[in-house]
């Protein structure tokens, strides 16, 4: 029988530091994205049911993935991230991601209900194996504990994680401040059956050096990020606590069951390494990569052919970058997919070697129809207009996902979420069948530098200096910074007098009497 591979769910969000405890967006449209906002997907159309199986009892539309990789960037306010001071925002984010894809397959059913018990329905259960953040960057990676559909005589995904690692590296200030950078989960899957091979899932969430002009910095970021975001054996993400799935004449029971288990696995559920290797980005089976990467939209460069487009380069002369914002604002795929070669991203990655992100896929935007991730305008009111453009900023696809071996995944679905605006970014999602990784690992580009904990340690140090010095400043002057900069300086000067011993001048209000 063929191994069914893995299904993957990767999302990411750059939330511009806005994402409140008791006011997060609804993350539905994101992390379960509905058969009628793309009715040409495929995903309308539901699995025919053996002959012996009841007629009544009809499948839904698709299957929930068998993992999640949800990535952040500016989740929290930079000085609490840089403090590390984000533990309650991180709580209610995990939260409220397993509260939305709990309820995935009543979502993408036109008629919002479960499929049978008998046929595997009700809730779906997933377990955190994966929580890793650093500065603003952040990154959860969930195992889905139901088996699937077409093998629920095999192991689920939960119960095949062997081991997780997980990795930080910063790429902001200095090349090692955690304002930029990126954080990574390696996963490792026990055989699907008896006599199988491990199979080894990496997921790396960036965040890369902004601004139009800055694209060797950029290139520069990722060089950091595949030679010091190593995985070695003391990080390690959590094993998988299997909840109870729901059987016939049982749900209550198993709801309660359900409910008593903590949001996150306790620390003694760690996995434990399975060797005392260290491990690059590269050295995995399969490798996703999401974020803010902050390639931009380049002017006064010549256009890369994309996809399917005239070889010629004389066919994509330079932009300037009036017409890229005229272009943007159009709201017409046809217009947005003429500033395709002009993407930072793909001129950097067409060239051979490619300059960055090395043996990724870098998906063709025009045949989703993507519009601009950035940068758009926050409505302050309901009365607002929606999807504005900022005028002052070059758009642009700075958000993506990339993936290893396109040859043989599936894209089923690639999608930007217009309706979320919470942030000056829109949110992306991409769903991926993965089929089992029998070749070796990627090729790295670069191989790990040797003092990559030495560098890490010295950046997470410089990151708590500064995120408490600055969160310190915020608190004295009740979150306005340059009043906060005035008190200190008033209070220096008052200090520095009361050390000298001098009396403290006094200074006679203008007009008062001598």
């Amino acid at each position: 029988m063929a191994d069914p591979g893995v299904r993957v769910q990767v999302a990411s969000f750059n939330a511009n530091q806005r994402l409140g405890e008791n006011a997060l967006p609804d993350f539905t449209p994101w992390l379960i994205p509905k058969v009628t906002q793309d009715p040409a997907s495929g995903y309308a159309t539901s699995p025919k049911l053996s002959s012996a199986s009841p007629q009544s009892l009809s499948l839904g539309p698709r299957e929930a993935p068998d993992l999640y990789a949800v990535g952040f960037q500016e989740f929290a306010a930079l000085p609490h991230a840089l403090a590390g001071i984000t533990e309650s925002i991180r709580t209610v984010l995990d939260r409220e991601i397993r509260r939305t894809v709990r309820l995935h397959q009543a979502t993408v059913r036109s008629d919002q209900m479960y499929d049978p018990i008998e046929l595997g329905g009700g809730p779906e259960n997933y377990s955190c194996i994966a929580e890793v953040y650093h500065g603003g960057t952040l990154l959860y990676v969930y195992a889905r504990e139901r088996p699937r559909r077409a093998s629920s005589n095999l192991p689920s995904v939960a119960q095949r994680v062997k081991e997780v690692r997980t990795s930080t590296v910063g790429t902001g200030m200095f090349d090692l401040m955690g304002n930029k950078g990126a954080v990574g989960a390696r996963v490792t899957l026990g055989p699907l059956r008896e006599g199988g091979k491990d199979e080894v899932f990496t997921f790396v969430c960036a965040h890369l050096t902004p601004h139009d002009h800055n694209v060797e910095r950029r290139n520069a970021d990722w060089k950091s990020i595949t030679e010091r975001l190593v995985f070695g054996a003391d990080s390690m993400g959590f094993t998988p606590n299997v909840q109870p799935m729901s059987k016939p004449g049982s749900e209550k029971e198993a709801m309660g069951k359900i409910h008593s288990v903590p949001t996150k696995p306790a620390s003694q559920n760690q996995t434990a390494a399975l060797d005392q290797n260290e491990y690059s980005v590269y050295d995995t089976h399969h490798l996703f990569v999401l974020g803010d990467l902050n390639y931009r939209i380049g002017t006064d460069v010549a256009g890369a052919p994309p996809a399917g487009g005239p070889p010629s380069p004389n066919a994509y002369p330079p932009m300037k970058a009036a017409d890229v914002k005229t272009l943007a604002r159009s709201k017409n795929p046809k217009r947005w997919n003429w500033l395709l070669p002009y993407d930072q991203l793909g001129l950097q990655h067409a060239v051979s070697p490619p300059r960055a992100f090395q043996s990724l896929h870098v998906p063709d935007l025009a045949s989703w129809n993507i519009p601009p991730t950035y940068k758009y305008k926050i409505p302050l009111t309901p009365a607002d207009a929606r999807n504005v453009l900022n005028s002052k900023r070059l758009p642009g696809w700075p958000d993506r996902i990339l993936w290893s071996n396109p040859d043989r995944v599936a894209c089923e679905l690639y999608r930007s979420l217009m309706e979320f605006q919470v942030s000056d970014h829109k949110p992306i999602t991409t769903i991926l069948s993965v089929p089992r990784g029998d070749d070796g690992f990627l090729q790295a580009p670069y191989p790990i530098n040797p003092q990559w904990r030495t560098l890490q340690f010295r950046g997470r140090w410089l990151d708590r200096i500064v995120g408490y010095l600055w969160s310190t400043l915020l608190l004295f002057g009740n979150g306005n910074l340059p009043i906060a900069a005035l008190e200190i300086a008033l209070l220096a000067i008052l200090g520095a007098w009361w050390v000298s011993g001098r009396p403290i001048p006094y200074i006679r209000p203008t007009g008062a009497a001598r």
